[in-house]
C-alpha cells in the first residue's frame, strides 16, 4: 500500500488540537495558496473562498490523477486552511489573507495548471495565487468552535508566563481551521490560534520546548 502522508500523523505538534494550555512553535518559510478577502467567518466571501482553497487543495493532492505531472509526487491529505486577520487579537475580523500549505514537492506549475482545470466551473479560483510565506515564531492554543475571549486571555496569559512577548510589529493574527469549516457548523470547528512572538529573556527561551517545522 502506497505511504499516504497525513499532516495530523507526520506532524501532529505543529496542528494540536490538545495544545489547549498553549505551546510555541517557529514555522520555517513553505509553499502556499492564498486568496484574499474581506469579511468574517460569517461572510459569503469567507465560505466561497474557502471553498476554492479546499477544491483546489483537494485537486493537487492527487494532481497526476488529473494528468498533472508532479516530479516526486507522494499521495498526501490537503493541509488546513490557515486565515491570516488584521488586527489584534481583540479586533473583530474584517479582512483576511487565506492560504493553505503545500507540501515541498509542489511545483508553482502544477498549481497553474490545476487552476486552469478547475477554472470554467470556478472562476473565481483564478484569484488565487501561490507563494513561499514563514510564519515564524509563534504561541498558540486550541479549541472546539469560534474564537472567544477567554481563548484569547489564555493565550495572552500562557505569553505573559513565557520567556516570550507579543511581537506588536505583526498587525496580523492566525487561525487554522483544521477541519472543513464550509460543511460543519461554527460550533465544530477545530481551531488553533496563533500569534506571533518574539524572545524577551534569551537565557530562559534558550531551554524552553519549541516545535520547529
Amino acid at each position: 500500500m502506497a505511504f499516504l502522508f497525513n499532516w495530523a500523523e507526520v506532524e501532529p505538534d505543529e496542528y494540536a488540537m490538545t495544545t489547549t494550555d498553549g505551546s510555541i512553535v517557529d514555522l520555517g518559510e513553505r509553499n502556499y495558496l492564498r486568496i484574499d478577502g474581506e469579511g468574517d467567518e460569517s461572510s459569503a466571501e469567507f465560505m466561497r473562498d474557502a471553498a476554492i482553497l479546499l477544491t483546489l487543495g483537494k485537486f493537487l493532492s492527487t494532481a497526476p490523477t488529473h494528468g498533472i505531472p508532479i516530479a516526486t509526487f507522494r499521495k498526501f491529505v490537503h493541509y488546513p486552511l490557515m486565515v491570516n486577520w488584521y488586527g489584534t487579537l481583540h479586533d473583530d475580523h474584517e479582512r483576511y489573507q487565506m492560504r493553505m500549505k503545500q507540501p515541498n514537492f509542489m511545483p508553482a506549475d502544477a498549481v497553474i495548471a490545476a487552476i486552469n482545470q478547475l477554472r470554467e466551473s470556478m472562476p473565481m479560483i483564478g484569484d488565487v495565487t501561490y507563494e513561499r510565506f514563514k510564519e515564524g515564531l509563534e504561541a498558540q492554543v486550541s479549541q472546539i468552535g469560534l474564537v472567544t475571549p477567554a481563548l484569547v486571555e489564555k493565550l495572552q496569559m500562557f505569553i505573559g508566563n513565557s520567556p516570550f512577548v507579543i511581537d506588536h510589529g505583526d498587525d496580523w493574527h492566525r487561525e487554522l481551521y483544521l477541519n472543513d469549516v464550509t460543511a460543519l457548523p461554527r460550533s465544530q470547528w477545530q481551531i488553533i490560534l496563533r500569534q506571533q512572538i518574539s524572545v524577551a529573556d534569551p537565557v530562559a527561551a534558550r531551554n524552553y520546548p519549541i516545535v520547529i517545522n
